[in-house]
């Protein structure tokens, strides 16, 4: 009896315990950039105008980068999504989930600079329905290396967006070029 009343009272505590809740990734569609095999030698002329599971907009596609780009890029090519480079260019995925009430997302991008090219900044953007939820453009690479955006946003109990389509969308600033090497999202 005395063991029966251990286990009920323990029991009651589980859900508090086990209350903090494991992040979920959501699925993107080619996220690191390497759905699309490039057959030219790595180097910033091995480009594609297409990018496997996003829309593509102007001034914009995947390369497969070189040692002169990045110098930390393996021998056989580091792929990246580019944008920009004269005019602004852009890509966007809808993702297969919907915006969910009392969630947090948490939206992290590599964003690189290429060591030949200037770097004249981005805009980031979790988005639900074509409208943006949070948004960032704080990472600044220095040439040749990639650093992180992180973009949370909670959700709340109910959002102006809920039901509606997630969606990532990047965009380059200025005359510059960005390049995105990986791209993942979480619920929590």
């Amino acid at each position: 009896m005395r063991l029966q009343r251990l286990l009920f009272s323990l029991a009651a505590f589980l859900p508090l315990a086990g209350s903090a809740q494991t992040p979920v990734s959501i699925p993107i569609i080619n996220s690191i950039f390497q759905d699309d095999t490039l057959s030219c030698s790595p180097g910033g002329d091995c480009y594609s105008l297409n990018i496997t599971g996003w829309v593509v907009g102007p001034q914009s596609g995947v390369y497969k980068s070189s040692t002169v780009q990045y110098p930390t890029a393996p021998s056989s090519g580091l792929y990246a999504a580019y944008f920009g480079g004269g005019l602004t260019g852009s890509i966007l995925q809808t993702l297969g989930l919907t915006l969910q009430a009392n969630k947090t997302y948490t939206l992290t991008l590599a964003v690189g600079a290429r060591a030949d090219l200037s770097f004249t900044g981005y805009l980031a953007s979790l988005m639900a329905g074509n409208v943006p939820v949070a948004s960032s453009n704080k990472a600044t690479p220095v040439g040749g290396t990639f650093v992180n955006d992180v973009i949370e946003y909670n959700s709340g109990a109910s959002p102006a967006q809920l039901g509606q389509p997630l969606q990532i969308f990047v965009k380059s600033l200025g005359n510059g070029q960005v390049n995105i090497a990986k791209v993942t999202l979480t619920m929590q």
